[in-house]
Parts: C-alpha cells; structure tokens; sequence
C-alpha cells in the first residue's frame, strides 16, 4: 500500500493541498495542512490493508484528513497546541535546512517540556481540570470549554487567558535556560 500511496500523493499533491485547506478553513483552524498531511499519511501507512487500488488509498487519505481536522483530540490538533506557545526567542541569521529543523525539533521539545512542568506544578484543581480539558481534551476554544463546563463564554475566555499567561510566564522562566 505504501507504493500506491507515495504514487497518488506525488501525483496529486496540489488537489490533497487544496482538500485540506479548504477543510481547515470551513472549520476556522489555523493548523498547517502540511503537518495534517503529514499526519495522515502517517497514519493511513499504520492500516493493514496490502491494497494497491488508488481510488481505495485516495479513499483512506481523504478520509484520515478529515479525521485529522474534525477530531480535537487528533495528532495535528496535539501539535497545534504544543507548538501554539509563542517563540520568543531573538532573530537569527538565516541558517540551513537542517539546522532549521533542528531548531524546531528543539522548539517543540521545550514546549511540550513545558506543558509538563506546569501539568505537574498545578495544585488547585479547578485550574488542573481546565488544564486537562484545554490541553488533553482538545476544548480550545472559549465556545467548546464554555459548552463543555456549562459556562458563559466570558468565563471560559478567562480561563482559556488564564491558562495561556501562566504557560508564557513559565516560558519566560525557563527561557534563558532554554538549549535553542
């Protein structure tokens, strides 16, 4: 199936891009299409099926993009919000491709790093279950954390506001100590 699949994402490449944008746009994200692309052929690769029928892998791609897209608790929706913290760091000189990546590599490492330090720092538990609602639960929005704690929407943009300075004030901590 990786054969057929490799042939059909060359092949069509552009129309695959156009898909996801445009399903990221109908549903107002901000995600990357290249990262949920990428994530969904990584994980129509994972489907036991030995098929080489390119309207059946067109098929798994497709749908797995809309999965990617649709479901909050998705790959692509994780990576969203881990790389969501801001990057602070100075400008810098431009480097290669592969120092770039690295670079990056680092970046995400160091906030997912420091969404686990404030995870086990959090002693109150009303900020600990919006913690896990918002970063766990993919309720990113003051709509779905409102609908799903039966709140004003006022309120969760609060919480959401709250959540987000505290985990800019534990970057800025940890950020001269940072490895990039």
């Amino acid at each position: 199936m990786k054969k057929a699949l490799d042939n059909y994402i060359s092949r069509a490449y552009p129309e695959i891009r156009a898909y996801t944008a445009y399903f990221l746009s109908k549903m107002g994200l901000f995600i990357d299409a290249d990262t949920v692309i990428n994530n969904s052929y990584l994980h129509v690769l994972t489907i036991n099926d030995n098929t080489t029928n390119q309207d059946k892998v067109k098929a798994y791609l497709l749908n797995t993009i809309k999965y990617q897209i649709l479901w909050n608790t998705s790959k692509s929706h994780k990576d969203d919000r881990i790389t969501a913290i801001e990057d602070k760091s100075p400008d810098r000189i431009e480097e290669d491709d592969i120092n770039e990546k690295i670079r990056e590599d680092k970046i995400y490492s160091f906030n997912k790093g420091l969404i686990e330090i404030y995870r086990l720092g959090l002693t109150d538990n009303v900020q600990r279950i919006v913690f896990e609602a918002y970063i766990d639960k993919g309720y990113t929005t003051s709509r779905g954390l409102a609908i799903y704690f039966g709140i004003t929407h006022t309120s969760a943009y609060y919480l959401i506001k709250e959540l987000k300075q505290n985990l800019n004030n534990l970057q800025y901590r940890y950020e001269s100590e940072s490895i990039y």
